[in-house]
């Protein structure tokens, strides 16, 4: 058990680590590009450009959140 739990912490602090919105961020930005491919309202290349614009928007809000200051 004790190899389980540290193999399921190393991939959490891998994969997640101190910025979960890096994690979570690019994973919806992904559903929302899929969602709008399967529903017709774009062409592959609008859907791109979506999934672009939407990995920068989760880079600045990573950023902001990470140079704000502590209290």
């Amino acid at each position: 058990m004790r190899y389980l739990r540290a193999f399921g912490a190393f991939w959490y602090g891998f994969l997640i680590g101190d910025h979960v919105e890096l994690f979570v961020g690019p994973l919806v930005a992904l559903l929302i590009a899929w969602l709008v491919l399967r529903s017709g309202w774009g062409d592959g290349l609008a859907d791109g450009f979506l999934l672009f614009v939407a990995i920068i928007v989760v880079g600045g809000i990573s950023l902001t959140v990470s140079l704000r200051p502590r209290r």
